[in-house]
């Protein structure tokens, strides 16, 4: 259970806001400003503080939170409501709404603090005329925030006319903080049940002939320099709640002419009810006249009007974006609500050039970059990219090349790694053949005797010397407890770690290359007229042991222990997947599924999402395992027997072909089968340890950025990620004088706001654009990880690498932050893979990247589960949108988009559509 703790305490006026020279009153004029959240609410101090700088607003007053707290302490209510919360699984919607059905009634019957009555029809009566037409809205302590809008969770009232009505509309906002939507918007968004009170405006009515919602920001794409309106005759309640679609303008800052109209249908308006009597209270729709539809509801001089007080809202607001809601009566532009635009994306970058920093370099996404997706944090791109790939590699070609140090300089003409726009790319362009010869009589001698080694001792290579060196790296600094060490140290933990991880990296490599080039000639061979029939390497190369099984056979070990509860079982359904692990801890059947999840964290939790550990690893993150692990509850999945018919299917298939081959064909597929066979498996679990440092290495970093922060060089501890070495270094060492480096805050947070721009960018896969990689008169083409599909192609090509077709519905995943819009039984499309996407595959029936070739992570783990892939279309993610029907087949590596996009029923998503599984 979640347990609620007690905090419901009435506060008096002079120990909340005698600071402020506020009296607390239960009712306070709108135009009472400053004002604080906490007495009138997010929308009530919205508009005090338009009233106070004379903009157009409706009059009235505001029923501040005193009121409801008086009225919940004078009724008893602090007890009861502290134990029904206590006594509610407040994950489970079904339970939540049987408590709401309780709570409500406790306030519409609520008896109300002595006086207080009268003093609301009172104030009533102030607005004018008799019984005038008001609007009663909830003003809640947590709404109308930047971070948290709240829309549409809490009650409002139109068109309510008497005192009676008017106190009828109150206690329906006050018990509108208790229904089920608001409780259950409240637990996801993580807001203290405890921490909330209601304010309510109640303002005169207007009776708009046109009403709407204006962005001083386009909400859409983030550009900060478009205002978007959105218009409907009537009053704007049809538009909030949906009921009816608007005109839409789109007008550039600084220009009240659209530069673009699309009208709506505007089928229907919202209009008060009749006023014959007060027994007629609320509005109604009716329909909007035909000629009427047709035509834009904005004139160019409301529009005007429109923008310009919009844009003063703005400024008084701090030049933060806003979403106005107004309304035109006669010649006036009412202003009836403003509030900051939540989840704004990032403005979007201009002028973007993907030229590279040098005009000769050749740049491509591939190899280490394929794990890095995303922009780089600039401690990443500081003290791995550069620093630690110089020193773990060289490292790597001294101990087991005995190569000289500076090899890499010698034969590439730049960096082996840099990064253009925040993307990282690998340097392509070899040195000139003047700046080559040097090299040529050692590389000649050693290189035979190298190619030797690596193609016999990889393996031992790797699981002998890189992977135990590694391993001993993290030990010794998970020994280390970061808050007893100095900076310096912490920002040496950072570099050791940076550098051993691009170390293990050069041993992966070895690992990575020899099964590309085992499998790739493997493959070649089932595509030459040598062998009949439409045969790919991955029909061969599953069934394997993997640490991919691994996990997932762990995770089905916490879900038979989970399902012999059924009471658990059927909690760890319903709750949301990020409540599990309390939910578990919390509940005495689930305190040995709690063990094993913690154990499985522990063990596998290392993996990494994305190789920057600017990004949290799955430790840090389990939300992908946790929802695994509640569909395994669902879906019983016997990996053991899949795995079994794997092989029995394998197996039969290599007796097939073996027999379709004469002698010398025959024996040549049995050397590349047994060679990529031997291979293949080893990668998987190579690649499982990459970035097996970050857990430790993020420890480290972010006590360094709680230092910070205390010193006030940093916001947020996760700040540190966002400046280079040697700028921690000199704040450091200001800290270490008592001193503060303030320029950094700003430095962060432009940092922080740049990388989140560019995560709208799509880095092409090679570098100048249209170029093609390739050595003198040999064509390097193979080794690309993205295939250039057209923008707006609709039959898209890729690397086939998990064979057989299916048809269904697309979920597009950018991020782990999207991973709870997985909708299970459709395919999977995404950047790329990396291990920490795994418990997505057994909800996905296919799969589709933007980067990735024909061994990267999701090539492997798509041939585990026996789902069709194609890889590397480069523009995947941006040619196919979630609920969009799509046809992937991985034998012929092609992506055909069926038709538009629309919202996916989970439901139908895992009905089987006409396709065909693997061989």
């Amino acid at each position: 259970m979640v347990v609620v703790a007690a905090r419901w305490q009435r506060q008096t006026a002079y120990t909340m806001f005698h600071k402020m020279n506020v009296q607390v009153e239960p009712i306070l004029p709108l135009d009472t400003y400053p004002v604080p959240l906490s007495l009138v609410g997010g929308k009530g101090r919205s508009l005090a503080q338009l009233v106070s700088a004379s903009f157009p607003v409706p009059g009235g007053f505001v029923v501040t939170t005193a009121a409801y707290r008086q009225l919940v302490e004078d009724n008893g209510l602090t007890a009861k409501l502290q134990k029904i919360l206590n006594d509610t699984n407040l994950d489970d919607p079904a339970a939540v709404g049987r408590t709401a059905e309780q709570i409500v009634p406790w306030f519409e019957s609520a008896t109300l603090p002595v006086g207080f009555d009268d003093s609301l029809s009172a104030s009533y009566r102030k607005i004018g005329a008799v019984d005038p037409p008001v609007a009663v809205r909830s003003s809640a302590t947590v709404e109308d925030l930047p971070e948290l809008s709240f829309a549409g969770q809490q009650d409002s009232f139109l068109e309510v006319r008497g005192s009676a009505a008017v106190m009828k509309a109150l206690r329906r906002c006050w018990a509108s903080l208790w229904t089920a939507r608001a409780i259950l918007y409240r637990q996801r968004m993580q807001v203290d049940h405890t921490d909330v009170a209601m304010g309510v405006v109640v303002q005169r009515m207007i009776p708009a002939e046109v009403a709407g919602i204006l962005f001083t920001a386009n909400p859409t794409n983030g550009a900060r320099d478009e205002l978007v309106i959105n218009a409907s005759y009537g009053l704007g309640e049809a538009i909030v709640s949906g009921q009816v679609t608007p005109d839409t303008y789109l007008l550039q800052r600084g220009q009240s002419e659209p530069r673009e109209i699309q009208l709506g249908g505007k089928e229907v308006m919202s209009v008060p009810v009749e006023r014959a009597s007060t027994a007629s209270q609320g509005t109604l729709n009716q329909p909007v006249p035909e000629s009427q539809r047709s035509v834009p509801c904005l004139s160019p001089q409301r529009i005007a009007e429109l923008v310009r007080l919009s844009l003063e809202v703005e400024t008084l607001c701090g030049g933060q974006p806003q979403d106005i809601e107004w309304g035109f009566a006669g010649d006036r532009c009412w202003l009836l609500q403003a509030r900051p635009i939540t989840e704004l994306p990032p403005a979007p970058l201009t002028n973007v050039s993907w030229d590279p920093p040098r005009k000769r370099d050749l740049l491509v996404r591939r190899q280490l970059v394929e794990h890095l997706p995303d922009p780089l944090s600039p401690l990443f791109a500081d003290a791995y990219l550069s620093a630690g790939i110089d020193e773990g590699l060289s490292e790597f070609l001294a101990k087991e090349m005995d190569l000289p140090h500076n090899l890499y300089s010698q034969l590439l003409d730049g960096p082996p790694f840099l990064s253009v726009n925040g993307y990282g790319y690998q340097q392509a362009r070899m040195a000139p053949l003047r700046q080559l010869l040097p090299a040529v009589p050692r590389l000649a001698w050693i290189y035979p005797k190298l190619a030797w080694k690596f193609l016999r001792h990889s393996v031992s290579l790797w699981r002998d010397h890189g992977l135990p060196a590694y391993q001993q790296t993290i030990h010794t600094w998970q020994a280390v407890t970061p808050q007893q060490v100095t900076d310096e140290q912490l920002l040496n933990g950072i570099q050791r770690l940076s550098s051993a991880d691009a170390q293990y990296w050069g041993y992966c490599s070895l690992i990575v290359g020899i099964a590309k080039i085992t499998e790739g000639l493997l493959h070649w061979f089932l595509g030459t007229r040598l062998v009949k029939g439409e045969l790919t390497s991955g029909m061969f190369l599953r069934g394997f042991p993997s640490k991919t099984i691994e996990v997932q056979q762990s995770l089905e070990a916490i879900a038979s222990e989970i399902r012999h509860h059924a009471a658990l079982a059927e909690r760890v359904t319903q709750a949301p997947a990020s409540a599990l692990p309390e939910l578990l801890a919390n509940c005495p059947e689930g305190h040995l599924a709690s063990s094993q999840l913690a154990a499985h964290l522990r063990q596998y939790g290392h993996q990494i999402y994305n190789l920057d550990f600017c990004e949290p690893t799955q430790i840090d993150q389990p939300l992908p395992v946790l929802l695994g692990l509640q569909r395994l509850l669902t879906h019983v999945e016997d990996v053991a027997a899949r795995q079994a018919a794997m092989i029995r299917q394998r197996d039969e298939l290599v007796t097939q072909t073996r027999a379709t081959l004469g002698p010398l064909r025959r024996w040549t597929f049995g050397k590349l089968l047994g060679w990529a066979q031997q291979a293949g498996p080893h990668r998987e679990e190579a690649l499982f340890y990459l970035g097996a440092g970050w857990p430790t290495l993020r420890g480290l970093a972010l006590e360094l950025g709680h230092r910070l922060v205390a010193a006030r060089s940093l916001s947020t501890p996760d700040d540190v990620f966002y400046l280079t070495r040697d700028e921690l270094a000199t704040a450091a060492a200001a800290r270490a004088t008592g001193q503060g480096c303030p320029e950094y805050l700003e430095q962060a947070a432009q940092q922080r706001q740049l990388q989140a721009s560019r995560r709208r960018l799509h880095p092409p896969g090679v570098l100048p654009i249209g170029a093609r990689l390739k050595y003198g008169p040999f064509s390097l083409e193979m080794w690309e990880t993205q295939i250039r599909n057209a923008d707006d192609a609709d039959n898209l090509t890729g690397f086939p690498v998990s064979p057989g077709t299916v048809t269904g519905i697309a979920s597009v995943i950018h991020s782990p932050d999207d991973f709870d819009q997985m909708v299970p039984g459709t395919i999977l499309v995404c950047p790329t893979t990396t291990p920490a996407w795994t418990p997505l595959f057994p909800q996905a029936t296919g799969l589709v990247t933007d980067i990735g070739g024909i061994l990267a992570h999701g090539s492997i783990v798509a041939r585990e589960y026996g789902i069709p892939a194609v890889l590397g279309l480069g523009n995947g993610t941006q040619r196919i949108a979630s609920g969009q029907r799509i046809t992937v087949d991985g034998t012929r590596g092609t992506v055909t988009l069926l038709d538009e996009a629309q919202a996916i029923d989970a439901s139908d998503a895992s009905k089987p559509g006409p396709h065909a599984r693997s061989p």
